[in-house]
């Protein structure tokens, strides 16, 4: 995160997020994301969790609609595997 608060996306460490031996490839869900009304631009990443080693985060920037945490959530749970969606989700 830079002095302004915005972040800048690198690249990845790796290409697999492993929450409780689950495989979730990123990528995947991103596109799986854009589909989703509204989303304009989104990244997915790991975030550490103590519990489960780390777990899917869904960061979303340049919406053209208002999503909630909870639309996300359910928009993933629906159309697919309910492990694959997001726990956390920042905009």
């Amino acid at each position: 995160m830079d002095e302004d608060g915005y972040y800048r996306i690198t690249g990845r460490i790796k290409d697999m997020i492993i929450p409780r031996g689950e495989n979730i490839y990123p990528r995947e869900i991103e596109e799986f994301l854009y589909t989703m009304p509204g989303v304009k631009d989104v990244q997915v990443v790991g975030v550490p969790d103590p519990k489960y080693g780390e777990w899917s985060a869904r960061s979303s920037c340049c919406r053209t609609a208002p999503t909630s945490r909870g639309d996300v959530q359910e928009f993933c749970r629906a159309r697919m595997a309910r492990y694959k969606a997001p726990k956390y989700v920042f905009s």
